[in-house]
């Protein structure tokens, strides 16, 4: 990992999450006033209307109140999708990165098809295996738990149900708010009742996950060698 490359991979890590914060999630730090000024809205056109008829004016402030609360619903949906569509579009970037500079490093030294075999492995830890074959141990690195619930709640978001969301709900379960349970962080139903609409993640937790994949290139060793 030549200090260039690592330069270069961090430079473009940096600049994503800033915009996703700059472009993206600055247009959701405030969905409570946003919702309140569109409840207003709607009372006001709806008082102008009722001036022509017989309508309780308590009626118009439960109605105006009621599509507030959709607004606010469909607003902070929004902004959930939003996260969640920048963590991915994160993850997959790391991951691609990563097998790419695999790829081209072992293809010095072995066959290019294998090399680009051993790199481009579906497993998402055959990459951490081949790393630790290598002589390091990142598994081993406060990083690596945090990227292993990002890679869970990227196929949870992309796939709904299925392994990774019960792996997510047991594991990391800070990203699955059961409604049902205590606190709303507690998995209490049997797993076949888990819903992948539990799946939720907060802007602070997206900073967790990008210090987490910022980490693992800023700690990648200089060279690293086979291990017989």
């Amino acid at each position: 990992m030549w200090s260039g490359k690592r330069r270069q991979i961090l430079a473009r890590h940096n600049f994503y999450v800033e915009q996703v914060h700059v472009k993206v999630l600055a247009q959701f730090l405030d969905i409570e006033t946003e919702a309140q000024a569109f409840v207003d809205s709607e009372y006001d056109q709806l008082n102008s209307l009722s001036a022509r008829e017989d309508i309780d004016m308590s009626d118009l402030a439960d109605f105006a109140n009621d599509r507030g609360q959709e607004f606010y619903g469909l607003l902070h949906n929004l902004k959930q999708q939003m996260i969640l569509g920048a963590i991915a579009g994160m993850y997959h970037q790391w991951d691609k990165d990563l097998r790419t500079f695999a790829e081209r490093e072992l293809s010095h030294n072995f066959v290019r098809g294998d090399a680009e075999k051993a790199a481009w492995n579906p497993s998402g830890g055959s990459m951490f295996e081949l790393l630790e074959q290598f002589g390091w141990n990142c598994r081993a690195a406060w990083f690596y738990q945090k990227i292993e619930a990002c890679r869970l709640v990227v196929n949870v978001y992309k796939h709904g149900k299925g392994r990774s969301l019960s792996d997510l709900a047991n594991l990391h379960p800070e990203y699955v708010k059961n409604p049902y349970a205590e606190g709303g962080h507690k998995f209490a139903f049997a797993e076949n009742l888990l819903k992948y609409e539990w799946l939720t993640v907060s802007a602070g937790q997206f900073d967790e996950f990008a210090t987490a994949l910022r980490s693992f290139w800023q700690e990648f060793p200089e060279r690293l060698f086979l291990v017989k």
